[in-house]
C-alpha cells in the first residue's frame, strides 16, 4: 500500500482539522482498496453459496455452523488478515494483534482477542422495539446489554474500525433495503457508544473512529447492491462524512 502514516506520527489527539481531513481520506482510501481486494479474492454468488452450504453441512465448529459465520470465518477474516498484514508498517504478527474477532478462540491464527465491549448499556442496538419492550428488559434478570460486534481492527493498525458483517443471499429489492437499513443502524449504534479504555488484564478498549458495513450479496439478480445504488446518492455521504460508516457491498469475482 501506498498510504503513509508519517503524517500522523507524533500528532497525539492535537491534530489539526487538515491532518484530520487527510487521515479520514486515507481511511476512505484503505475501505475502498479492501473492497477491492475482497472482491478479487472470493467467488462470484453461485460459487459463493455452494461454497457455504458445505462448510456449514462439515461440521467444522460452532463458528462455522451457520451461513453467515461461515462466510465471515473462511472469507472475511482471512482476506481482512491477508490484507492488513500487507499494509505499510504492519506485518503478520502485528495484523493478528490488530484483528479482534467474535470467534477469536477458533481463528487464533488470525485474531488476537474479542471486540466484546467491556462495558454494558441499558439499549441495544435492533431497530424498532417500543419502550414498553426495553423497560420490561430493564427489569429483568439481564437489564444491560454486551456489545459484541462481528469484527474490529484497533492498533497498531491507525484506522480502528468495528465491522458488521452480513451475507445477504435470498430476497428482492424491499428486503434488501430492510437489511441496509438494519445494518447501518447497527454500525451507527457501535459508533454512538461512548470510548472505552483496554482493561488491566489486557482486554481491548472500545476506541473506534469507523464503521464498516460489510455484506455479501448473494443474489442472482443482485439486489443489495441494486439497493445500495438507489440509497447512495441519498445517505452515502452522510454515513461516511456524518457518522464514519462506510458501506462495502461485495460480490466477488464474477
Amino acid at each position: 500500500m501506498s498510504i503513509s502514516k508519517d503524517l500522523f506520527r507524533g500528532c497525539g489527539d492535537m491534530r489539526s482539522p487538515s491532518l484530520d481531513a487527510i487521515e479520514t481520506d486515507h481511511a476512505y482510501a484503505f475501505f475502498r482498496a479492501l473492497r477491492q481486494f475482497l472482491n478479487a479474492a472470493m467467488p462470484g454468488p453461485k460459487e459463493m453459496a455452494n461454497s457455504i452450504d458445505q462448510i456449514v453441512k462439515s461440521g467444522r465448529g460452532s463458528h462455522m455452523a451457520f451461513p453467515e459465520g461461515a462466510f465471515l470465518n473462511q472469507y472475511v477474516l482471512p482476506g481482512l488478515f491477508a490484507f492488513v498484514s500487507q499494509y505499510e508498517g504492519m506485518d503478520a504478527d502485528r495484523a493478528k494483534e490488530a484483528l479482534l474477532s467474535e470467534s477469536w478462540r477458533s481463528m487464533k491464527d488470525y485474531a488476537s482477542e474479542s471486540p466484546a465491549r467491556t462495558s454494558k448499556h441499558p439499549f441495544g442496538k435492533i431497530v424498532g422495539l417500543s419502550p414498553q419492550t426495553v423497560v420490561r428488559r430493564w427489569r429483568g434478570e439481564k437489564p444491560l446489554i454486551q456489545s459484541c460486534p462481528d469484527l474490529a481492527l484497533r492498533a497498531p493498525f491507525p484506522y480502528r474500525t468495528v465491522f458488521e458483517g452480513k451475507y445477504f443471499r435470498k430476497g428482492g429489492l424491499a428486503a434488501a433495503e430492510t437489511a441496509l437499513a438494519t445494518d447501518i443502524y447497527q454500525a451507527f449504534f457501535y459508533r454512538g457508544l461512548t470510548k472505552l479504555p483496554a482493561t488491566r488484564t489486557r482486554r481491548p478498549a472500545w476506541d473506534y473512529d469507523y464503521a464498516c458495513v460489510l455484506a455479501y450479496d448473494g443474489t442472482a439478480d443482485g439486489a443489495l447492491l441494486r439497493a445500495w445504488d438507489g440509497l447512495r446518492g441519498g445517505i452515502g455521504r452522510g454515513c461516511w462524512e456524518g457518522a464514519g460508516i462506510y458501506v462495502m457491498i461485495l460480490r466477488g469475482h464474477e
